[in-house]
């Protein structure tokens, strides 16, 4: 006969295990998909990315009909910093990396390596290597699947960017023929103003919900999971990438370097730090947002607005950020 529970017992260790995993059967969440990173710095650089992302499908949504699409597109394009979007465009691009099934597999290799005579083993042996190799992590079995995801969503992300930017510019000389296109707007140093005023109100992007999962102690982030512009496939095209100069290994380095880490729970706010970095990114990305405040103080119109935002708040953006791919054959 079972004995009854009683309100206020205290439930026996293996009895309230027990509980607790049926509780998870019961509401359809497994352990593995409340695994959650040691450090979550990875995830919250990552979303400066992703709300530029947010930006772009926000303004594609928007028609061009009024004054009020472009000065909309300008107060968003131009809340981006340089800094915040380079190193937010490297840490999605490592948690690309840390989702690719293949790589995830070379890694619980290397955790569950025993130690040799004077050799680390597990995930101490692992880290080592990285500390003395930063290539390590590319020459792992399967990393070749995780770089040609990465140099696919750089490739894709591009094109959508282009897309809309391109569009802006064919707008342009649409507009010119409408009344409204041709009309004077609020002098350029109010929008300017307007537009920094939007950025110091908008506040941080918001981390992601992810549903994570965690296999034989690597965790993936499972981004197709996420709410809103988070998956990989965000771009509008199928194009393969390639590398096609030789700076661009280096941060491929780094991003498998990040996405390893993560991975093994080994990551913290320094090492996110030192490794979320591309300078050529950051330098082209600084100039095209000089050229494009540049360019908006100069317009009178919308037309010209929409020109400035085609060319330099999104164009530009596409080639800063896709340098490190080309695109190959699909």
């Amino acid at each position: 006969m079972l004995r009854q529970y009683k309100p206020g017992r205290r439930l026996p260790r293996r009895a309230a295990l027990i509980a607790i995993f049926a509780g998870f059967a019961a509401t359809g969440v497994s352990a593995d998909t409340l695994a959650q990173p040691k450090d979550d710095t990875l995830e919250r650089t990552a979303a400066n990315y992703v709300r530029f992302r947010e930006d772009v499908a926000a303004i594609e949504a928007v028609a061009f009909d009024s004054a009020a699409a472009t000065r909309e597109a300008h107060r968003r394009l131009s809340a981006h910093s340089p800094d915040k979007l380079t190193a937010g465009w490297v840490a999605y691009a490592a948690l690309v990396a840390a989702d690719t099934p293949e790589f995830a597999e070379a890694l619980k290799k290397e955790v569950k390596k025993k130690p040799r005579r004077n050799q680390l083993g597990g995930q101490k042996g692992f880290l080592s290597n990285l500390a003395q190799d930063p290539s390590y992590a590319r020459k792992l079995k399967g990393a070749d699947k995780a770089v040609d995801a990465v140099l696919a969503m750089i490739v894709q992300d591009g094109a959508r960017i282009e897309a809309l930017g391109e569009a802006f510019k064919q707008q342009a000389y649409a507009m010119q023929k409408t009344k409204w296109g041709k009309q004077r707007i609020a002098s350029s140093q109010e929008r300017l103003k307007e537009a920094d005023k939007y950025r110091r109100k908008r506040g941080g992007a918001a981390a992601p919900h992810l549903d994570r999962n965690l296999d034989g102690g690597v965790l993936a982030p499972s981004l197709a999971s996420a709410d809103g512009q988070w998956s990989a496939d965000w771009g509008q095209s199928n194009a393969n990438g390639q590398l096609t100069e030789g700076n661009a290994q280096v941060i491929i380095d780094r991003i498998l370097n990040l996405a390893a880490r993560y991975s093994t729970g080994s990551l913290n706010a320094k090492v996110v730090e030192v490794y979320a970095k591309n300078n050529k990114s950051q330098r082209c990305l600084e100039m095209a947002k000089l050229t494009l405040d540049q360019c908006i103080a100069a317009t009178r119109t919308s037309y010209e607005e929409a020109f400035c935002l085609g060319e330099h708040g999104l164009k530009d953006v596409s080639t800063c950020t896709g340098w490190v791919a080309s695109a190959g054959a699909s």
